[in-house]
């Protein structure tokens, strides 16, 4: 078992949807956990040599090994918003005809309003958040290769949802965690399945996430749509320089503490 807990710092916000969903769906508050696991895998994959067609047979293999995962703001407050667009159309059936014509440029596009967050940094500084991140083992087997997750593949990340989502590391450090039982406090999120919330200092939301744990390939939309491998977590967010705080007793999950004291929720022991 081991920890990563690393900061990145965003040039402005970021743009993170669920595919499928809608052209018009909203933002979240903070990038999705799988969309931080996916960040993750692009840079195993380049490392190991893994064709971009296994992504999502990776992701799967590293969901399997994932024990917990949590962030919180260091320094910003997400404003969510939509801004106007304007894209290619894309048709490939119906009687108005195929998308993009050349001859036919005005129906070739299209001025969608597009969910994005920006990131308000409190001190004047660059906006940061922390993630902090719990693994089974070091290492895993992926299709006859040894994978090997280190402190530089969290380097190596550089962006958090779309391409225009550009992050830089500026903090990785490989901690020793260890399983810590009964009544906890944390200012990380956490999914709200299989804890017992006990009280909560300062402000906390709710989002709805694709299950980061959930080791089987993802459909995003449907899941996300039907709710089989979507669930809950209860996400900080600043109210100036004071951290939010919660105070939790896993039930049907565990928590694990690193040496610095942060308490990080994991969904399943």
């Amino acid at each position: 078992m081991i920890g990563f807990i690393a900061d990145y710092e965003f040039a402005w916000g970021f743009q993170a949807r669920i595919v499928g969903l809608s052209k018009t769906s909203p933002s979240f508050y903070y990038p999705p956990p799988t969309t931080f696991l996916g960040a993750l895998a692009e840079t195993v994959a380049k490392d190991f040599a893994i064709p971009e067609s296994r992504g999502r047979n990776l992701m799967a293999k590293m969901s399997e090994n994932l024990l917990a995962i949590g962030w919180k703001p260091i320094n910003c407050i997400p404003i969510k918003y939509s801004d106007i667009n304007r894209i290619l159309s894309i048709r490939i059936s119906g009687e108005a005809g195929l998308c993009p014509n050349p001859r036919d440029l005005n129906k070739s596009f299209d001025s969608p309003a597009r969910g994005k967050t920006i990131l308000c940094s409190t001190d004047g500084e660059a906006p940061k958040i922390r993630w902090f991140l719990v693994l089974k083992e070091e290492s895993f087997g992926f299709e006859g290769k040894k994978i090997r997750i280190s402190e530089s593949n969290f380097w190596k990340i550089h962006r958090l949802g779309s391409k225009e989502s550009l992050v830089s590391a500026i903090n990785v450090e490989r901690v020793a965690v260890a399983r810590k039982e009964g009544i906890v406090y944390t200012n990380y999120s956490y999914p709200t399945e299989g804890v017992r919330e006990i009280d909560r200092d300062g402000r906390w939301e709710f989002e709805v996430y694709i299950n980061p744990y959930e080791p089987s390939l993802p459909d995003p939309l449907s899941n996300y749509l039907s709710g089989k491998k979507a669930i809950p977590f209860r996400i900080p967010i600043l109210r100036g320089q004071t951290p939010p705080e919660s105070k939790i007793e896993p039930l049907d999950c565990a928590s694990y503490q690193a040496a610095n004291g942060e308490v990080v929720i994991g969904c399943r022991k």
